[in-house]
């Protein structure tokens, strides 16, 4: 038997809302207000919401058409590279050259951290960074014009 269709239709401002299914997604993910996506529990539900509100937060709930299904968005783990130096100037550098190929980067005060990228970790090596991989969620800096 087939199930029917969820259909994802609307934000809501709550914390928590009984049972709860989990919507793990990618940075690139939250972006894409539309679509079909699959919760943690393997519920299929197809997104179909508004274009106003932008990308999607962890923690934000969404409720289904008929308000009897509610969904909290997670942010899924991804493979991570995060970039230090004991240098900041070099640091700052470094998030621009990045910023430059139009990479997602998410700041930090001490580290940066990308999607893992082999063609970014060989330049970001070759100009002396330490690099090291990480599987976290991924939280890039949103654009200025979001």
């Amino acid at each position: 038997m087939s199930q029917e269709l969820i259909y994802l239709t609307k934000r809501i401002n709550a914390e928590v809302i009984g049972h709860c299914l989990l919507l793990p997604m990618s940075a690139k993910e939250r972006t894409q207000l539309r679509g079909k996506r699959s919760t943690l529990d393997g519920i299929d539900v197809i997104l179909n919401l508004p274009r106003e509100g932008g990308r999607l937060m962890p923690g934000e709930v969404l409720k289904s058409d008929d308000s009897q299904v509610f969904v909290i968005i997670e942010a899924a783990h991804e493979d991570l590279i995060r970039i230090t130096s004991e240098n900041r100037l070099k640091l700052l550098k470094a998030a621009y050259h990045l910023g430059n190929r139009h990479v997602e980067i998410e700041l930090h005060a001490e580290e940066l951290y990308l999607l893992n990228d082999v063609v970014m970790q060989k330049m970001l090596e070759k100009q002396g960074f330490l690099i090291e991989s990480f599987k976290r969620p991924f939280y890039p800096e949103i654009g200025a014009y979001e």
